[in-house]
């Protein structure tokens, strides 16, 4: 099956040194804003040459018996050892605000006032620092290194910072709890603005938002939420301050309570934050499971997602977050991999989305999305308003396996990918899918997939050589094809595509999809203009 024309920008060149940091202090106007800057807009892996990259692992815990155990995962699909320096920046979960008698939801001017730092909120914010911890791993030749911090830290919260002695080297991290294992990629930049474009606080679901400050001044926040009563700006989150060299949470379903979706749009004052985002689902509402998703430091015109399921005991739902001034004119293609020929393809769904505002799309109640047929999601800006997009996917009975994840969708294709975690096993009962899509709809590509693990490569059997015709996908069932605990993976093809690894407990409770990290060369963006 073939889409309908898709107009291909080629990024000039790979990242430059300094070219992350540069872009993600930007705050321009909405005409002189690039869409897409790399490494900015998504997480990439800085090319060679250059001396030296570095990650960003804001969210999770690292004391026993935590709720998102925190695991950083950093790959080097290189002939060369890298040496890895590891900063762990610890903290707290803040105070839940002060609600008033009435039991309101902690909206502007509600509750109890406590001033910290000179700065009005509703429930002190934590500001016992502790000095960061520093650890250095090698990370050997076409081999990936897992480093729990609860480890080398005892804390409510910790993130990490990571850096690298060369480039082309990826770093995933993993959540791990009660309700399952949720794993994303690191940001490859901090950022003064930061969207969240998915969220639950309705009762039995938890948002946790973690604030990583890796830069030695204390940095300001303020957070608007989008709801479906409209825009707040709760008290507690203005001039929400999160110290120096520091982590810091926040549960905002104790501030928006009860909205069965909630987008965040994050503006720093001053200096620069990264943003991951902790969903917990206790199964009241019927999903149960944990999610791991990093924060969107960059709107875009176009967000293209390359897996998509429909069926009995499967829910899908596409986020759109408009964080500009003004309106957005969107529309969500599902491309399906087979169609009626004569019934054709599925009609877009149109979306007007307002300044700060959000509109969903569930694919599941819609008619036009047969139940079974595999598909590919691009979501468009038409009147080049950039925003933010999410995929949120759930699976309950009678689905073969169980859990809640979102993605992030991805702003460009590549030919190059790392996908760092993951390995199908048997004995853990874990298996694992990568979709790739061929963004172009003119000519077909040819990939190559490679494993690689303790510093051998393993070239996958059946996956070398494979071609995917224009404007379709491939999707591999890696348990098909090797069996082991842990492996990471290389996406090698001669044409731009995008990525995207579903990490699934067979029969249990775990699922976690995720877009894979490109490496920073060849970049090619997709245009709205030419569809």
């Amino acid at each position: 099956m073939r889409g309908r024309l898709t107009s291909l920008v080629v990024l000039a060149g790979a990242i430059a040194a300094g070219l992350v940091f540069e872009a993600g202090e930007a705050d321009d106007p909405v005409e002189d804003v690039t869409p897409v800057v790399p490494g900015v807009a998504m997480p990439t892996a800085r090319p060679e040459p250059t001396l030296s990259s570095t990650w960003f692992c804001a969210g999770g815990t690292a004391r026993d018996g935590g709720s998102a155990d925190h695991v950083v995962l950093i790959a080097n699909p290189t002939d060369e050892a890298r040496t890895a320096t590891i900063t762990v920046l610890t903290g707290e979960v803040a105070p839940a605000p002060a609600l008033p008698d009435d039991g309101g939801d902690g909206e502007e001017g509600e509750g109890e006032t406590t001033t910290t730092s000179s700065t009005t909120t509703t429930a002190a914010v934590p500001t016992t620092v502790v000095p960061p911890t520093v650890e250095r791993v090698e990370v050997p030749a076409w081999d990936r290194v897992a480093v729990r911090l609860g480890d080398l830290v005892e804390a409510e919260l910790a993130g990490a910072v990571v850096e690298v002695d060369g480039g082309d080297v990826a770093v995933e991290h993993q959540v791990t709890g009660d309700l399952g294992r949720a794993t994303a990629p690191c940001a490859s930049t901090a950022s003064p603005t930061w969207s969240v474009p998915w969220g639950v606080t309705t009762r039995g679901n938890r948002e946790l938002l973690v604030f990583m400050n890796p830069f030695p001044d204390d940095a300001t926040v303020d957070i608007a939420f989008a709801t479906d009563e409209g825009v707040r700006d709760t008290a507690r989150f203005q001039g929400f301050v999160v110290p120096g060299r520091s982590v810091v949470g926040a549960f905002i379903d104790q501030d928006v309570t009860r909205k069965g979706q909630v987008s965040a749009q994050i503006q720093v004052r001053g200096g620069r934050l990264v943003v991951d985002r902790i969903q917990l689902f206790d199964g009241t509402d019927g999903r149960r499971g944990l999610t791991l998703g990093l924060g969107v430091p960059a709107p875009a015109e176009t967000w293209v997602f390359p897996a998509g399921e429909a069926g009995e005991g499967l829910f899908e739902q596409v986020v759109v977050f408009n964080p500009r001034d003004e309106v957005a004119e969107v529309e969500v293609e599902v491309r399906l991999d087979e169609f009626d020929e004569e019934v054709g393809p599925p009609e877009p769904f149109e979306l007007t989305v307002p300044p700060g505002r959000y509109a969903l799309v569930d694919l599941q109640t819609e008619e036009r999305i047969p139940d079974g047929e595999g598909h590919s999601i691009f979501v468009r800006s038409l009147n080049g308003v950039p925003v933010t997009a999410e995929r949120v996917n759930a699976a309950g009975d009678p689905a073969e396996n169980e859990g809640i994840t979102s993605v992030t969708g991805a702003p460009y294709g590549a030919p190059t990918w790392y996908l760092v975690a993951g390995g199908p096993s048997t004995e853990q009962n874990r298996d694992q899918i990568i979709v790739i899509l061929n963004l172009s709809d003119e000519e077909e590509v040819t990939y190559d997939l490679i494993g690689f693990d303790n510093g051998q490569t393993i070239a996958i059997q059946g996956q070398q050589d494979q071609t995917i015709a224009p404007g379709s996908r491939a999707v591999v069932r890696l348990g098909d094809h090797l069996d082991r605990d842990e492996l990471a993976v290389v996406v090698q093809a001669d044409g731009p595509v995008v990525v995207e690894r579903g990490l699934h407990r067979i029969g249990g409770l775990g699922l976690s999809q995720a877009v894979g990290i490109p490496a920073g060369r060849d970049l090619v963006v997709p245009t709205p203009g030419g569809l």
